[in-house]
């Protein structure tokens, strides 16, 4: 009887989390600790195999299914790679490039949290409906094939465009040293991609319609590989880091040490080495009080932050004069001044959103938008005897952003 109740308690626990994430509205966590591979098939299958209902926005699902050392034990071994392919049988698309936008629904991507120093995959739901092309039934020949790559997503964008436009949206949407490193990655995932489609040109096989359109597009990507990597370099050579990306800098460093030394001894080992060991000691006069004391000036302000300042501005008086509102009663030039509000704080909160890189950790992205909040409200805010501030962002909405990302 125990066994049986235990049973039946396990999967009520499965339908229940597949059925909090068919519920989900907005971008939500969800925890696979003490899952095992046939829980996670079941919630993968339950979850994603029919296209969620229709939404506003695309949203994100993320689950957690790996951790560090003091939590590994919590999770099952194979957890992302179970997840994955239970995701590829049913038709979904790893995309490192994929962003917060219905061009992305159907892809997935994984991401490794150095920050918390957890490992999670993020799937972009099918969506029913008008927003969500790639669910809607195919099977008519006459209709038009799904791109190989989301034309929304960061990762098309890199594919198709010349290097001159590269370097001018890499300065853009990726000004930190995380973003530049998860840029690198999503190259790396396009040349992949485009071996694999050269391999099959190779072999005799004809392309579909899909990979010939993305074969013809796809350009310089050894170029913009490279550059990506020398712009990333200056960060490093320059100390414009945070503690975090020293952290996450100095445990590649440690592998990379590690790795030599197992090598056999040669000339170009002891030349990596000797590079390696000297990135080590650039490292350590790196102190994490040096920089802090650079936090002023990096990570940068926001994109949009030259327009969001006047905004923000603009909006100080009538916050002020809303508290007034509630304490009696308005002139009718104040009640006209009134209805300006709503649409001043949608357009600050449009180019807060519009500001979030590509390849930006949610954490750290609301951590600029605080900082620029801070700065503003220091500046303006007490002289005006309020506090400027757009409604809280969210994840979902944004059309790039989000971690670690390979374009497959």
């Amino acid at each position: 009887r125990f066994f049986f109740s235990t049973i039946i308690l396990f999967f009520k626990m499965v339908s229940g989390m597949a059925a909090s994430i068919r519920s989900s509205l907005e971008s939500s966590t969800f925890d696979l600790a003490g899952h095992d591979a046939t829980s996670i098939q079941s919630i993968t299958h339950d979850a994603f195999s029919t296209p969620f209902p229709p939404l506003d926005q695309m949203i994100r699902i993320t689950f957690v299914v790996g951790a560090g050392k003091l939590s590994r034990q919590k999770y099952d071994a194979k957890a992302m790679q179970i997840l994955t392919a239970a995701l590829r049988e049913l038709d979904y698309v790893e995309d490192r490039g994929a962003g917060c936008s219905f061009d992305c629904a159907g892809c997935f991507k994984t991401q490794h949290d150095t920050g918390k120093n957890l490992f999670t995959v993020v799937v972009f739901p099918k969506v029913s409906g008008s927003g969500n092309a790639s669910n809607n039934a195919s099977g008519d020949a006459n209709e038009e094939e799904e791109p190989l790559l989301p034309t929304n997503s960061p990762g098309y964008k890199i594919a198709v465009c010349s290097i001159s436009t590269f370097q001018s949206l890499l300065s853009s949407q990726c000004p930190t040293y995380a973003q530049k490193r998860k840029c690198i990655e999503c190259i790396e995932g396009l040349v992949e991609l485009l071996q694999s489609i050269e391999n099959k040109l190779m072999g005799g096989h004809p392309l579909d319609s899909a990979e010939q359109s993305l074969y013809d597009e796809i350009g310089e990507l050894t170029e913009k590989l490279a550059y990506t990597q020398k712009e990333a370099a200056k960060h490093v050579d320059e100390g414009l880091l945070t503690v975090q990306e020293k952290e996450m800098l100095v445990e590649m460093n440690q592998k990379r040490i590690a790795t030599l030394m197992k090598e056999k001894s040669s000339a170009a080992v002891a030349e990596k080495l000797k590079k390696a060991l000297a990135r080590k000691e650039h490292l350590q006069r790196l102190t994490d009080e040096k920089l802090s004391s650079l936090s002023s000036t990096y990570p940068p302000p926001l994109r949009h932050e030259g327009k969001l300042t006047p905004l923000r501005k603009k909006l100080l008086p009538l916050l002020a004069l809303e508290g007034k509102a509630k304490g009696g009663f308005l002139t009718l030039a104040e009640t006209r001044a009134l209805t300006e509000k709503e649409e001043i704080e949608s357009e600050i909160e449009h180019l807060e959103e519009a500001s979030y890189g590509w390849f930006e950790e949610e954490d750290a992205f609301e951590e600029r938008l605080q900082k620029s909040r801070d700065k503003f409200n220091a500046k303006y805010a007490k002289k005006s005897g309020g506090k400027a501030s757009a409604k809280k962002t969210s994840s979902a909405g944004r059309s790039g952003g989000g971690g670690n990302s390979v374009n497959k």
